[in-house]
């Protein structure tokens, strides 16, 4: 009976890899849009140069770049100002009931002029083509466009986000859409100002998911695509510590945020990987199958290994670990730290 729940479970699998899609060329006739791309940057020195100096290589130019300055505690102001770039600054922490990221996006927004608004996480590391391929993939599916870049690793730590990168992808994009996600997200300034941007979830930790649902509860068509070739990030090259940090302020609140039926079909893979591994043995024709499975999906994720896929248990055990540590904080604790500043999440 358990090989046939684990072949189910293994069936599931290969269900959410068909279903992901990647950003491309679309071959679209681009319109002359003014888009306005809006950075939210808190304590962002060391991502900003790098993203500022590849924007400016675009193919297709932005109207306008707008970087905000979100009260940071190192140089962020004085590198951006450095660029031909739209500097705001906000020099106080965020008003009570709004988190940081959504206050700097929103006073983005009311300082931008374009007709699309492209907001980028200031560590995404965008190809020279990237606003050119975006626009054309907007020009074919309107409404809200997202994207979720591939991982590139430096350091052996940033590979323990393994199953975080897994659950992220199958959550936005397989077997039904939720959310958004969050290091870019493009949509015109008319369905922004009629869903009511980012004013409507200004309370929310976890914003793109409560982002993207909010477009398609306004009728706002919303597409979620992988960076693939065409943009990639690091996550957290400031070390372990900024890794569990981000992880703990997300992953709870992520979780919790679904819904039921993505939570069964998640727990029915789930079961299969973590039971597979520990049946008969290690070393069983199950516990490979999905080691295989794992490696044919997560190497379209990122620069993952065969080794990470051999370990998977290991990764699942930190999964475990943070969620737990990320419950804790959030349900008893009631708030999570994120670069450096305290976050109310009760």
């Amino acid at each position: 009976m358990r090989d046939i729940i684990y072949l189910f479970s293994w069936g599931i699998g290969w269900l959410y890899y068909k279903t992901l899609r990647f950003l491309r060329r679309e071959d679209q006739n681009l319109k002359d849009y003014k888009i306005s791309v809006i950075i939210p940057a808190r304590n962002e020195e060391r991502n900003l140069p790098k993203l500022l100096s590849l924007l400016e290589k675009q193919t297709y130019k932005p109207y306008e770049i707008i970087v905000v300055n979100d009260n940071s505690e190192d140089n962020t102001e004085e590198v951006a100002r450095k660029f031909n770039v739209k500097v705001i600054s906000l020099h106080e922490d965020p008003p009570e009931g709004w988190v940081g990221k959504n206050w700097a996006i929103w006073n983005g927004y009311l300082e931008s002029g374009g007709d699309l608004l492209l907001f980028l996480d200031a560590d995404v590391e965008p190809r020279e083509d990237f606003i050119e391929v975006l626009l054309e993939s907007y020009e074919r599916y309107k409404g809200l466009v997202s994207c979720w870049p591939y991982q590139r690793f430096e350091k052996f730590y940033e590979h323990l986000n393994f199953i975080f990168n897994l659950g992220a992808v199958i959550t936005m994009s397989s077997l039904g859409k939720e959310g958004a996600y969050g290091p870019v997200m493009l949509i015109s300034r008319k369905d922004y100002e009629k869903v009511g941007g980012h004013l409507e979830i200004r309370d929310k930790v976890v914003e793109d998911f409560y982002f993207g649902n909010l477009c398609m509860k306004k009728g706002i068509n919303v597409t979620n695509l992988l960076g693939g070739e065409h943009v990639r990030f690091r996550m957290y090259p400031g070390g372990f510590w900024d890794l569990l940090e981000g992880f703990t302020k997300n992953t709870s609140q992520a979780i919790s945020s679904l819904s039921l039926k993505k939570v069964l079909y998640l727990l029915a893979w789930f079961y299969g990987i973590l039971g597979s591994s520990f049946y008969d043995g290690v070393f069983n024709i199950f516990y490979l199958l999905f080691v295989f499975q794992l490696y044919i999906f997560t190497r379209k994720l990122g620069d993952y290994n065969v080794l990470d896929s051999l370990l998977y248990p290991l990764h699942f055990l930190f999964f475990l670990f943070v969620l737990i540590y990320s419950t804790v904080k959030g349900s008893f604790l009631k708030s999570v730290s994120w670069k450096g500043r305290k976050i109310n999440v009760g």
